[in-house]
């Protein structure tokens, strides 16, 4: 498969950027390291005359900076060199782990990056095909018509699927993405940016950029913990995965956060089924507990659509749930 003809335009930073694709609207695209464009461009599914290539922006839109308890992550920071930042790795280790767990190595150090990932659209397996094999299937959703193949002909909405492995664990650490437009700068939690609607899963307009991603560490020794369930670990997208944010204070729980990606068009964030930790000591009796809930309330919201059997998954969420909660109290404690 070949790119179809666009236009290129490489801004010489933010504000020359900012205007252009505030000139442009929805005929252009962001174009930064390219895994999740280039692909979708070649398919037939990311449309757009123009591509405005993020690559001289990076010295404004990279690193990792840490200061009075919050991590700050620029968006076209490679995905290797946000995991390996030292302080980022120490203190938020399953960051560094879900961050790892994308695409192959020498992607991670070349051009795949934070907010790529970040904002990776949400994936189909009726429409992550080619052209051709598309061609006998009237268009869904996502491209405008009235159907959903996954869902059948009672639905009435795109099953998509979010399978971005950094926006799970962000989603558990409540953190928080800056968005610039030529009106200026704007902080939007996770929780709001994703839709959770898989024709238009991100609320950003059309003249936004994501800019970075940030988090408060808090005051309480925290864990976090990400597992990932895939066919090729790192070089596939995952089935199902867990990550799990988890706060201690004088050995019971202050604050937990556990988020599921693969589920549907967003992160699923799991409170009840986590909230009766709050003020408890983590024992493995009331963290399986907390797991079996999770796999309860998880499972209205499951999509039958990322190649792997709808209620092995339903099954699965409770065990990588509670993976994901026993490593968080485990580095919560300071353990290995």
């Amino acid at each position: 498969m070949q790119l179809p003809p666009m236009d290129y335009l490489a801004p010489a930073d933010l504000s020359e950027a900012l205007a252009a694709k505030a000139r442009l609207g929805d005929e252009a695209v962001w174009l930064a390291g390219g895994t999740d464009l280039l692909p979708r461009a070649k398919q037939g599914i990311a449309a757009a005359r123009t591509v405005i290539s993020l690559k001289h922006l990076a010295p404004e839109l990279s690193g990792v900076r840490v200061q009075d308890g919050r991590i700050t992550i620029g968006a076209l920071t490679t995905l290797k060199a946000a995991g390996e930042h030292p302080e980022l790795s120490r203190r938020l280790p399953g960051l560094r782990d879900a961050l790892a767990s994308i695409g192959a190595e020498t992607l991670q150090q070349s051009v795949g990056t934070v907010g790529g990932n970040l904002c990776a659209d949400t994936r189909c397996l009726y429409l992550n095909q080619s052209p051709a094999w598309r061609a006998g299937l009237a268009p869904c959703f996502k491209l405008g018509g009235e159907v959903c193949h996954p869902g059948g002909a009672s639905a009435d909405r795109c099953r998509s699927v979010c399978q971005s492995d950094g926006a799970v664990m962000l989603m558990a650490l409540q953190a928080e993405a800056q968005v610039a437009s030529p009106q200026g700068q704007r902080t939007v939690a996770l929780d709001e940016l994703y839709t959770g609607k898989g024709e238009t899963p991100l609320a950003l307009q059309a003249d936004e950029l994501l800019t970075g991603v940030s988090l408060e560490l808090g005051d309480d020794p925290l864990g976090t913990a990400y597992h990932k369930l895939a066919l090729r670990g790192a070089l596939d997208y995952p089935l199902l995965s867990a990550a799990a944010a988890l706060w201690l204070r004088d050995g019971v729980v202050s604050r937990v956060r556990v988020a599921l990606g693969a589920v549907y068009a967003a992160p699923l964030v799991l409170i009840d089924a986590v909230a009766p930790l709050v003020g408890q000591e983590p024992t493995p009796e009331r963290l399986a507990q907390a797991a079996r809930k999770a796999g309860g309330h998880a499972e209205p919201f499951l999509v039958d659509n990322v190649g792997a059997d709808l209620q092995w998954r339903k099954d699965m969420v409770r065990v990588v749930v509670a993976r994901a909660l026993e490593q968080a109290v485990q580095r919560a404690k300071g353990g290995a």
